[in-house]
């Protein structure tokens, strides 16, 4: 029997080793560690992620079960569950398949388990965000993770992972006042307009693109008494309020003509370059007679030439210079927010422990299985016609193999007895 054990161990080796190795990592890039015109460099997308899919399993194989990323105006962060230890390398290849040049590796940040586990709630729950406790990014995390499900890139464990994270959110922010009076990015433009209008009822409003961030801008303004509101994008998109409000898209053709009639312009399309350049100011500035321009660039990528910025009469504000606008509420969210952290953390560090418990449960019923499937057909009739297992139950806890991953089989041997029978009898009675 020990002899059939070790000749076993010797084929399951690099099962357990891949088994035992895997971890929950990230890696990302975001408002805290480096200025929008690098993070505009990095940027997730459904397209582009199926592609670093395919890339990233060539290069990894079985070092990487599988991995999802993000991208919102302050960040760009990749999840994934591999090998200890690559994500530097996965970090490389990354950037190397999108083809992503001059971003310094130190405005990069590397987490792994309880520490990456804690990190994914704080981005989830808006704890991490620019606007502490705001609302929008627990719906864009549950999006990419939902769009990345559809595409079958996620693995069975990241998905675990991920689902904790929504679940630990969801939690942080129920049974806490993270999120009291906060304001969202879309509201924090909106406070920059009022800041700077006594009366943005009477302005001019275009919106680029009709994603949900402008929506949520456009539902914003509206809820202020704000009507005069123009709408711009790719294609032609309908945008309803209610039954007595509502915006039809004019093409992106019109765009100049549109800026022309504009005082206040809010933009966050999903482009590679630049819809607004400093020219077509300069133009729509002559025909308005030099009356002034507000620009609030909320795209990453930037939607609006930072060049602009020069152009007297015109006033640019970018998704970083919105981090500067103060905040209503935010000493008391600041310590809700500590309240959200120890619910993050004790939440956290039980997802994982009960994680490992059910890894080391699965890992008994790996070894388990292997050792059992080595047994000849004549010894399985003996012990199916017997239905006595206490003797296979005894030699299997008196084995002592040596070799690290099996760890002298002490996951099954730290069973209790009745359960090492019942995992014996659920084997034979499907073999």
């Amino acid at each position: 029997m020990l002899l059939l054990a070790q000749d076993i161990n010797k084929k399951i080796n690099k099962v357990f080793k891949t088994f035992l190795d895997m971890e929950l990592q990230l890696f990302g890039i975001n408002h805290k560690t480096s200025n929008v015109a690098e993070r505009e460099k990095f940027i997730i997308n459904e397209s582009n992620q199926i592609l670093l899919d395919s890339h990233l399993k060539k290069v990894f194989h079985d070092d990487l079960e599988s991995f999802f990323g993000i991208s919102t105006c302050n960040r760009t962060e990749i999840y994934f569950v591999g090998k200890s230890g690559i994500s530097k390398e996965v970090l490389r290849e990354a950037l190397k398949r999108l083809d992503v040049k001059d971003i310094s590796m130190d405005s990069f940040y590397f987490l792994s388990n309880h520490d990456a586990l804690v990190h994914m709630c704080k981005v989830a729950s808006g704890i991490d965000s620019q606007v502490l406790g705001e609302q929008e990014i627990f719906g864009q995390f549950k999006t990419a993770l939902k769009s990345a499900k559809e595409y079958k890139i996620v693995g069975k464990k990241l998905s675990y992972f991920a689902d904790k994270v929504i679940e630990i959110s969801k939690s942080a922010r129920t049974n806490t006042k993270i999120g009291i009076n906060s304001l969202s990015v879309s509201g924090l433009a909106l406070t920059l307009i009022k800041n700077i209008f006594e009366a943005p009822e009477n302005q001019n409003i275009l919106i680029i693109g009709a994603g949900s961030l402008s929506q949520n801008v456009i539902k914003n303004l509206y809820d202020k008494g704000i009507r005069n509101i123009k709408l711009v994008n790719r294609t032609v998109k309908k945008i309803e309020l209610n039954s007595n409000f509502e915006i039809l898209s004019s093409s992106l053709d019109t765009l100049h003509d549109q800026l022309e009639l504009a005082d206040i312009v809010i933009s966050s399309s999903i482009t590679e370059l630049p819809l607004i350049g400093k020219g077509a100011i300069e133009n729509a500035l002559k025909i308005r007679k030099n009356k002034p321009i507000l620009l609030i660039d909320l795209g990453v990528p930037r939607n609006i030439e930072d060049e602009i910025r020069n152009i007297e009469q015109a006033y640019l504000y970018s998704i970083d210079d919105i981090e500067k606008i103060t905040q209503d509420n935010y000493g008391q969210r600041s310590i809700e927010a500590e309240k959200a952290m120890n619910i993050i953390v004790l939440e956290s560090k039980s997802t994982l422990e009960n994680f490992s418990l059910k890894s080391s449960k699965d890992l008994a019923n790996l070894q388990l299985d292997k050792f059992l499937n080595g047994l000849s057909n004549h010894e399985i009739k003996q012990f199916k016609s017997s239905g006595d297992y206490s003797n296979l139950v005894e030699s299997i806890k008196s084995m002592n193999i040596d070799d690290e991953y099996l760890n002298n089989f002490q996951d099954i041997k730290n069973l209790d007895d009745h359960i090492i029978k019942s995992m014996i009898k659920t084997f034979f009675d499907n073999a």
